[in-house]
Order: C-alpha cells, then structure tokens, then sequence
C-alpha cells in the first residue's frame, strides 16, 4: 500500500478524539508521538525529527497535530523540515480555544482521559514518584476532567487518579466543535 497524499505527526494524547473526529475519506496516514514529551524537550526533539524523517520531509506534505508552545523551538524544526503546524499553543487549546484561560482560572487545572492516562508516562519522564505529583499538583484546587466520552476513564481509574494527587477530580462533557475545526484547518 503507497503513502497517503498527507502524513500528520500527532500527540498520542489526541488520538481518542482523532479517530473519532477524523472524516473517514480522509488520504492521511498519522505518526503518533508519546503524549507528555514536552516535559522533556531533548526527548520531544529527537521524536519529532525522527517522525519528520519518516514521514519523508520535506518531499511529503507533513503536517504537525500538537502545540507551537510544546517546545520553545517548534516553529524552528517545522520550518527546517518543511512541515506545517496546528496554530494552537497547546493540546488544551486545541480542544477548547482560549475558553481554557477561563476554566483555568481559580486553581483549575484541566485533563482529558488522555493526559490522565499519560501520567505514569510522564512521571517516568521526570523521574517523580508519588510525593512529586503531589507536591507539583498540590497547588491546584481541583482537576476539571474534560472527558468526551469517547473512551471515558472508568471509576477505578479516577479515584486511582485522585489518590495519586490528592486533588479532587470533577467531571464535565467536552464538546469536539473546536478540535474538529482544528483538525479540518491542518487537513487543508
């Protein structure tokens, strides 16, 4: 089978949403990136331009589905391999616009059931164990859990979540609007 007319290098953390939102007669073929290497930019580095060589840039159309501010030289690395890029930030903008400034507000911090299942990944990247997460999580009133219900995180994972952090977990439906008009634009 030949190469799809476009490749899209995502975030693992999108992938849920992706298969769910993305048209079935679309021609791409998608390099997943673990979800979290921005927690360590000589990681998130070597993995992008390892994906960006397979992806055949810059003879490939490639296009990069994660934030511009995931890593300080993103711009930078898209530009020398010929890629284009999502215009969001981050994942949370993806999914939500700048609405996320708002619900971040008042010690909110937001998660999907991606991230949530990303953290023994992450944790493993720094190097934290369960005192790091609570320490670094500590300041945060509550975690707000944007879940779509794609693949809702059961019970047991949000209370093992919660013991974890010691931040209590609310959760609420995420509408896929906004990530389904990001997604369309990079598709373009």
């Amino acid at each position: 089978m030949g190469r799809k007319s476009k490749v899209i290098i995502a975030c693992k953390v999108f992938y849920d949403e992706m298969q769910q939102c993305l048209p079935p007669d679309a021609d791409v073929e998608i390099i997943w990136i673990d979800a979290a290497l921005h927690a360590d930019l000589d990681r998130l580095e070597q993995a992008l331009k390892s994906a960006l060589s397979a992806a055949g840039a810059p003879e490939t159309e490639v296009r990069l589905f994660l934030g511009v501010g995931c890593h300080p030289d993103m711009l930078q690395l898209t530009k020398e391999y010929g890629a284009g890029i999502s215009p969001v930030k981050n994942c949370l903008e993806a999914f939500l616009g700048p609405k996320h400034q708002e619900l971040e507000k008042d010690g909110t911090m937001i998660m999907t059931p991606g991230w949530i299942r990303a953290w023994p990944g992450i944790m493993a990247a720094l190097g934290w164990d369960a005192v790091d997460v609570r320490i670094n999580l500590g300041r945060y009133n509550r975690i707000l859990l944007l879940d779509p219900g794609i693949n809702p995180l059961t019970d047991e994972e949000i209370l093992a979540f919660f013991d974890l952090t010691q931040v209590p977990v609310d959760l609420e439906l995420l509408e896929l609007q906004h990530f389904r008009q990001v997604l369309a634009e990079l598709l373009q």
